[in-house]
């Protein structure tokens, strides 16, 4: 009486049941993990090639810049 309003009871599935749902998942999900490591790899090539540039440009940017007299580099205490 009680086992029938026992929805998700685990059933023993057989050795080639198992080997088929992990070649199964293994063939769905390799490809898709593959392909993630690969989008995150070349975003961090980019990003970082990005940062550099960013970082370089404004360097030069600070070394050619002058202020408001007409002075470079020149640090002003306050």
């Amino acid at each position: 009486m009680l086992r029938q309003f026992q929805w998700n009871t685990p059933k023993p599935q057989s050795t080639p049941a198992k080997v088929a749902l992990f070649v199964f998942g293994l063939i769905l999900f390799l490809p898709i993990l593959a392909l993630l490591l690969i989008a995150g790899f070349f975003a961090s090539i980019v990003f970082g090639v990005l940062m550099l540039f960013g970082i370089v440009t404004a360097k030069i940017r600070s070394l050619t810049q002058k202020d408001d007299e007409g002075r470079k580099n020149v640090r002003v205490r306050r």
